[in-house]
């Protein structure tokens, strides 16, 4: 599938970022986190800390910053009242990845899988035509709507947490064919709309109907 081809939306958040795509997530599973102005840390700690104690989560600097809906859509489902991870190490980043790799089974309720453990407090926005954007991750009591809401490309959703199968503060998006049978549920490649990416030389590239590369830096100007 050609690029001109895929799902086309904006980008969710403003300002620069860094992607990451952690193993195991799908190519199209993207994680954004934003660092110092030297683009070398993600907190305001030094990083032994996060080896030798912890790291709070409010000192990451993407801590509680907005979410924007990346499309016109309908909310057809949220997860609210998963307490974000106040501290993060090295030992809390194991253990969740163990109980998340081994031990996570979703349950019922009220007639629905609750992914909360993994997926964190999120919204789901579908288009009209059927495929489901997924944000994740969010910080808890932020999230600004509600089932059923029409959005517009570019309304504010919630603030990014720490929440759920979550090591750092960062936004996980993702898009779903349908979620009538999650446990069925396919991911599909898309593309953004437009952002900026540095390139190895300190230059900001401006890209159209693209996806940027994994680490790689980008920028969403106002």
């Amino acid at each position: 599938m050609s690029d001109e081809n895929k799902i086309r939306i904006d980008f969710p958040l403003k300002g620069e970022w860094q992607l990451l795509r952690p193993p195991g997530h799908h190519p199209f599973a993207f994680d954004f986190v934003m660092t110092d102005e030297k683009r070398k840390k993600y907190s305001k700690r030094n990083k032994i800390s996060f080896f030798l104690g912890y790291i709070p989560a409010d000192r990451y600097y993407c801590w509680k910053k907005p979410v924007y809906s990346p499309i016109d859509g309908t909310v057809i489902q949220i997860g609210t009242g998963c307490k974000d991870h106040q501290k993060t190490n090295i030992w809390k980043t194991i253990s969740l990845w163990y109980n998340a790799t081994y031990k996570f089974k979703p349950k019922e309720v009220n007639g629905k899988l609750d992914i909360r453990p993994n997926t964190g407090n999120y919204v789901m926005v579908k288009a009209k035509e059927g495929y489901i954007v997924f944000l994740a991750h969010l910080k808890n009591s932020s999230i600004k709507v509600k089932e059923g809401q029409l959005l517009r490309a570019g309304e504010l959703i919630g603030n990014i947490g720490n929440s759920g199968n979550s090591t750092i503060p960062h936004l996980h998006i993702n898009i779903f064919d349908q979620m009538e049978d999650p446990l069925q549920a396919k991911v599909l490649p898309f593309v953004f709309n437009k952002y900026e990416e540095l390139t190895k030389d300190g230059k900001w590239e401006k890209y159209i109907l693209h996806v940027p590369k994994v680490k790689s830096f980008i920028k969403i100007s106002d």
